[in-house]
């Protein structure tokens, strides 16, 4: 038993002193990657800091708060009526992001040389969504004590947030990549274009899947009827 737990702690998902200390660890790698990004992301090159446990903790957290901006966002402020808003899809579209960020962003960084490993990667992404996380809920709520005319000041605020989920991002490839400015600047580009070339090809297989089934499902259909 101590080994297997010991085992799950090396691949990051162990709670070895307690689910409690777990959580405690995360907050406090959350804040450090708020007040300290670059010595942060420095850290997480070290062995056994990054943990995919952490990533999945932020992650729930991340979709939890897009679920729930949704729903306490102010009226006036709310650019879809509550009918046309899928729960499910923004939840998961959460996680589709990170994935194909993460997944894309170490493709091209390592055909580009790059250093750091995909598992600091997907963890360092899912900390760089610390800001969303924690000021979401507050703009959301506080929007409900806001009038029309004080739009400029909730665009401010939510642009303040994912401009720095960008800037953290940023830092967490250069850092973990260790790349120049230039050398940076052009793996963002790649990787923004390996994004939709991910999304494209699940579309396309979507499309493909659900072709497929429907045309067996007809089949079926017309060979019943016939029988």
């Amino acid at each position: 038993m101590e080994a297997q737990k010991a085992q799950a702690g090396d691949l990051g998902f162990g709670c070895g002193n307690g689910k409690r200390r777990c959580l405690m660890s995360t907050w406090k790698m959350a804040g450090q990657v708020l007040a300290h990004p670059i010595d942060f992301f420095y850290d997480l090159q070290e062995p056994g800091k990054a943990r995919y446990r952490d990533a999945a903790v932020l992650i729930a957290l991340a979709m939890a708060v897009r679920i729930l901006s949704l729903s306490l966002s102010g009226f006036l402020f709310q650019r879809r009526e509550a009918f046309e808003i899928s729960f499910v899809t923004e939840a998961v579209s959460i996680l589709i992001l990170w994935l194909t960020w993460s997944i894309a962003n170490w493709g091209i960084s390592t055909i580009q040389e790059g250093e750091g490993k995909f598992k600091e990667i997907l963890v360092g992404s899912a900390f760089a969504l610390t800001p969303y996380i924690l000021l979401t809920l507050p703009i959301s709520l506080l929007s409900n004590a806001m009038s029309m005319k004080e739009w400029a000041v909730y665009l401010f605020m939510t642009s303040f947030v994912f401009l720095w989920v960008a800037y953290l991002l940023i830092m967490k490839v250069k850092i973990l990549h260790d790349f120049n400015l230039y050398k940076l600047l052009f793996i963002l580009a790649l990787t923004i274009i390996g994004m939709l070339i991910i999304w494209f090809v699940i579309i396309l297989f979507y499309g493909l899947v659900n072709q497929a089934i429907n045309f067996v499902v007809g089949l079926i259909t017309e060979i019943r009827f016939r029988l």
